[in-house]
């Protein structure tokens, strides 16, 4: 997955104009990644398309809770679309914000932070995408 690091797409995006991702343009990009005919494709390059991919694994995991690294990896493996392996993707969820890691380092937290960069119009939830 060769990308520029997340912590610098942060910063260059916090200044300018947050990004509008709609329910019909999350949907259209996620049957693109998912449709079972297609092979896998390439990670997102744009920061438009990572956010979503981004949320696409964080719907994986509940607020409120912490997980090992072992259930951060099958939630991760489970929603795979992509050409890279869960490990990158995890590395890019934790570099970006999307999940923290907790302070002892063998736990992982949801984390919101990259969402704040769109707005998502409207919300996108579960129900939307498996419809």
């Amino acid at each position: 997955m060769t990308q520029s690091n997340p912590s610098t797409q942060l910063k260059k995006q916090q200044g300018a104009a947050k990004l509008i991702i709609n329910a019909e343009e999350y949907q259209e990009r996620l049957r693109k990644w998912t449709t079972q005919s297609r092979r896998k494709t390439n990670f997102p390059r744009r920061l438009k398309g990572r956010l979503i991919a981004a949320h696409y694994f964080q719907i994986a995991f509940v607020s409120s809770e912490t997980y090992s690294e072992p259930q951060v990896n099958t939630a991760i493996r489970r929603g795979n679309a992509f050409k890279v392996d869960h490990v990158q993707i995890r590395r890019y969820l934790v570099d970006s914000g999307m999940i923290a890691r907790c302070a002892d380092d063998k736990a992982f937290s949801l984390s919101e932070a990259l969402l704040a960069l769109a707005d998502w119009v409207p919300v996108v939830s579960v129900t939307e995408i498996d419809s």
